[in-house]
């Protein structure tokens, strides 16, 4: 079974922006909107991921029947 190149796109973005994340305090320490908004967009790719997962999942199990 190869990798697929949508899991590869999202391991890229997902490191990408954990690497953004380590260095997004503002001067006083708290997490900035900047940062928050980051984290949004980190929980939308997570959820878009399940969904690519499921769908491919069903697909395979409704040709397996």
């Amino acid at each position: 079974m190869g990798t697929d190149p949508s899991f590869m796109f999202l391991k890229a973005f997902f490191a990408a922006r954990v690497d953004r994340l380590r260095n997004a305090r503002d001067d006083r320490g708290a997490i900035s909107i900047e940062t928050m908004m980051i984290i949004a967009g980190l929980v939308v790719a997570a959820a878009v991921a399940v969904a690519i997962i499921g769908t491919k999942v069903s697909e395979k199990a409704a040709t397996i029947k």
